[in-house]
């Protein structure tokens, strides 16, 4: 009697194919066409994938597919009745059972664990570090510029404030009053790329622009200009080439600012 196997592979082979172009046509696995050829399919609960891979199979093959199918399942009840004939009861010996039992089920605890604490622990433990991403440093001036102009725009400036703050300008310039104190010079040094804008007391812009690393700017005391930065903590303050430290801590901004010949941080 001609199986459902042995039909398979006869078609195949007078179509000249072997069950690697099978397998490649029908995007199904080699082993399946193995076995589907071989005949050696039983009754299992996936049964029904593997009738629609003989279905494909068959049309394939240009065969009765209907037919193919209702062959298969008689063949496989067939070999199932067969089975249950042969197969004898076992005989167990329950100490052994248990046995097996409970060091299969130690085995599986400690891979278990093992998993855990070496993969999915550790994953969460990193998750907790990795919440937020380290900003790239190309980009820090740009967010500054950006913090800082919406911080100027939230704060809410009224005429007498802004003439207050030109008086209090003014004073601080007029405080210098030796020779030596007006010829006093300031630089700014910039130790990493920083966004700076300078304006004098008249509220003119002198400076506005990112300055690089490295890059210094440096101005007469007596000018009294005021400074307003992304991140204070990126400028070295040096007054006649004295290092008075740095204009802020870092991150800070600062907002009309004046520096002084007394200036000391």
């Amino acid at each position: 009697m001609s199986t459902v196997g042995h039909t398979l592979k006869k078609n195949r082979e007078l179509r000249k194919l072997s069950i690697q172009e099978v397998c490649e046509e029908l995007k199904i696995s080699r082993d399946i066409l193995i076995k589907l050829e071989n005949d050696e399919i039983y009754k299992t609960p996936d049964m029904v994938f593997y009738i629609g891979h003989l279905r494909s199979y068959s049309n394939l093959m240009d065969l009765n597919t209907e037919n193919i199918i209702e062959d298969f399942k008689n063949q496989i009840s067939s070999f199932s009745n067969n089975t249950s004939e042969n197969i004898l009861k076992p005989s167990f010996d329950n100490n052994k059972f248990n046995f097996v039992k409970i060091f299969s089920g130690s085995i599986i605890l400690v891979i278990f664990l093992s998993f855990y604490y070496l993969f999915i622990n550790n994953d969460y433990k990193k998750q907790e570090y990795a919440i937020v991403p380290d900003i790239p440093e190309i980009y820090i001036p740009t967010i500054e510029k950006t913090e800082l102009i919406i911080a100027q725009n939230k704060k809410e400036k009224s005429i007498e404030n802004i003439n207050l703050q030109n008086a209090s300008s003014a004073n601080a310039s007029n405080k210098i009053n030796t020779d030596n104190e007006n010829k006093k010079f300031i630089t700014l040094k910039f130790l990493n790329s920083t966004w700076i804008q300078i304006r004098d007391n008249s509220e003119n812009i002198i400076l506005s622009q990112l300055m690089e690393k490295d890059e210094e700017y440096s101005y007469g005391v007596n000018l009294g200009y005021n400074l307003t930065v992304g991140n204070a903590g990126n400028i070295l303050v040096l007054i006649d080439n004295d290092v008075r430290g740095k204009l802020g801590k870092y991150g800070e901004i600062l907002d009309s600012y004046i520096v002084d010949s007394k200036f000391s941080n």
